[in-house]
């Protein structure tokens, strides 16, 4: 829930930041800002990085105010400062710039790890709810980046299925209002679902961030704004450092 969405629309430009291309005509739309950032998220995920749901409005930057971009954390002590950012580590939290979002997978929680033994097939519960006091357009259920159930209306939405599970992977929930000036929805952070044995990458999303490592890299080699040579050649170990790492994911699917 980045700083390009506020409450007159969606900034649309992000070449100059150096972000990853937006590959899908629908990207370049006040609509599909949201579903690119997703993309690019869902792929980390695939690759092993289990990283919480967050925001941020840059308030005084940007036009959105303080807290409109905001993430909210369950928190299961008094609230205080280290335990807050501790439970946001943790991933138990969901993103929003409007709709309240709520995700079970078999009874747990965002940030928790549903473990299994190898090579089984379960059947697992979801459950999600969806509340704004705008008119919503959908709830969306993600399994490891592709949508496995949508629920449309409204009012209040809420779905209860079960499906079989067979691989590694994550469970997540979405949901939009309906698109007017700008662009409100939430999104929930993971709750992972573990085989033992099967790491759950998937090579292709590994694929994707080295081609963009490659694309980065051959910027930097003949960007002028560097002060000082050394500080190129330390950018450029930065990004060999990393590609080696997703290679490797590329290569073998494994960490």
């Amino acid at each position: 829930m980045h700083n390009h969405f506020n409450r007159q629309g969606v900034e649309l430009e992000t070449d100059s930041w150096g972000m990853i291309p937006k590959y899908r005509p629908e990207f370049h739309t006040p609509a599909g800002m949201p579903l690119w950032s997703m993309d690019v998220y869902y792929r980390f995920l695939n690759c092993g990085f289990r990283l919480p749901v967050s925001a941020g409005s840059a308030s005084g930057v940007k036009a959105a105010p303080l807290g409109y971009n905001r993430v909210y954390v369950k928190t299961r002590e008094p609230f205080a400062y280290d335990i807050w950012f501790r439970a946001l580590k943790d991933g138990r939290s969901f993103a929003t710039n409007g709709p309240m979002l709520f995700l079970t997978v078999d009874g747990q929680e965002p940030g928790a790890v549903l473990r299994f033994p190898p090579r089984t097939s379960t059947r697992i519960r979801i459950r999600a709810e969806a509340v704004s006091r705008n008119p919503l357009d959908r709830l969306e259920i993600i399994f490891k980046g592709k949508t496995v159930r949508t629920i449309r209306g409204s009012g209040k939405l809420a779905v209860d299925f079960t499906m079989n599970v067979g691989e590694t992977g994550w469970f997540a929930a979405r949901a939009f209002e309906k698109l007017d000036r700008t662009i409100r929805f939430a999104h929930t952070s993971p709750v992972y679902v573990e085989l033992a044995g099967d790491a759950g990458i998937v090579r292709d999303d590994a694929q994707f961030f080295l081609d963009w490592i490659d694309r980065e890299t051959a910027f930097y080699r003949n960007a002028s704004g560097f002060r000082d040579e050394a500080h190129r050649e330390a950018m450029l170990a930065m990004f060999a450092a990393a590609r080696r790492s997703y290679e490797q994911l590329a290569r073998t699917g494994a960490p």
